[in-house]
């Protein structure tokens, strides 16, 4: 499992206890990465998480946000059919460009039920 993927895991447990998206984000990611690092920092998988699980419309917007709406709705159409990182990735995205996380916690979640 991708480490991010593993963040986004764990912080949906920590929402389900109570906290916040953006908190849960925090506390996972720095039980995984160093403090402060720019591995625990990073914005896109970030992002992609909060688009899914933030209460805050703003986050809503963000472009990772909308890539992972974009692949919940996708999984939704299609729920029996298992699809990779990079397939998914390619049906989000119309333009030649590397995916950094983002599929990675969707999928994860999708196949582990954590996604509404």
């Amino acid at each position: 499992m991708n480490k991010y993927a593993l963040i986004a895991e764990k912080a949906v447990s920590y929402i389900n206890k109570g906290l916040q998206a953006e908190d849960a984000w925090e506390k996972a990611s720095c039980e995984v990465y160093p403090v402060g690092s720019a591995s625990q920092k990073k914005g896109c998988p970030k992002n992609a998480f909060l688009g899914l699980f933030s209460n805050d419309p703003n986050v809503s917007y963000s472009k990772n946000a909308i890539y992972a709406q974009r692949a919940v709705e996708i999984l939704r159409k299609n729920p029996n059919r298992k699809y990779s990182v990079n397939e998914l990735w390619s049906l989000v995205i119309d333009e030649p460009k590397t995916h950094n996380s983002q599929m990675n916690i969707v999928l994860t979640l999708w196949y582990k039920k954590l996604i509404k």
